[in-house]
């Protein structure tokens, strides 16, 4: 079966380690989080179709505070997975003071999305995060990722539970088109908004 759409024109701009050091523009943004091991670098490299545009690692915690990827419509910055031990008490305090300042200040922020893995969604990092994205009233979307690793009966009930919670969510799998086309047209969307 072919498919027509076009994966997003992704370009690696630069990377942040402070709020103040992020590039200045004035396109629209998407924030990407997620824990460590919920395959945000994987769905960047898949929506790009580009192998390494994202480091994957089969160590998490690789991802430098802000990580700025240019698209047609605007940025998408991928920040660090959280809840990964190895990372140092300094490290998790600079984050914890450097985070916040990035979702209150930055004018262009369209939103966040948000990745869990389906086999063990909305854990309570994943909660505090989402509140935190509420609390500055910026639209989350949530992407249950890995839906090859489970059944599609057991896809489907997850998402109509976090769904029934959370509100609207996408399921996604690196090894499914349908699901990379779904998220590449909720990108644009988002930015292009």
């Amino acid at each position: 079966m072919k498919f027509n759409f076009k994966y997003l024109n992704l370009k690696f701009e630069e990377s942040a380690a402070e709020y103040s050091q992020c590039i200045q523009h004035d396109m629209q943004e998407i924030a990407f989080v997620g824990a460590s091991n919920a395959g945000k670098s994987s769905a960047i490299n898949a929506i790009s179709n580009q192998k390494k545009i994202a480091k994957t690692s089969k160590t998490p915690g690789k991802t430098k505070l802000f990580n700025f990827f240019k698209a047609e419509f605007g940025y998408i910055v991928d920040f660090p997975g959280y809840g990964y031990s190895k990372v140092s008490k300094a490290q998790k305090k600079e984050w914890a003071r450097e985070l916040p300042q990035y979702f209150s200040l930055r004018k262009n922020l369209a939103g966040a999305i948000l990745f869990t893995d389906i086999r063990n969604p909305m854990r309570e990092l994943d909660l505090t995060m989402f509140e935190m994205l509420a609390n500055y009233g910026l639209p989350t979307l949530i992407v249950l990722t890995k839906t090859d690793k489970i059944s599609w009966e057991k896809s489907e009930a997850v998402n109509k539970e976090i769904s029934r919670e959370f509100g609207n969510c996408l399921m996604f799998s690196i090894k499914e088109i349908g699901s990379i086309e779904r998220l590449v047209n909720k990108i644009n969307e988002l930015l292009s908004s």
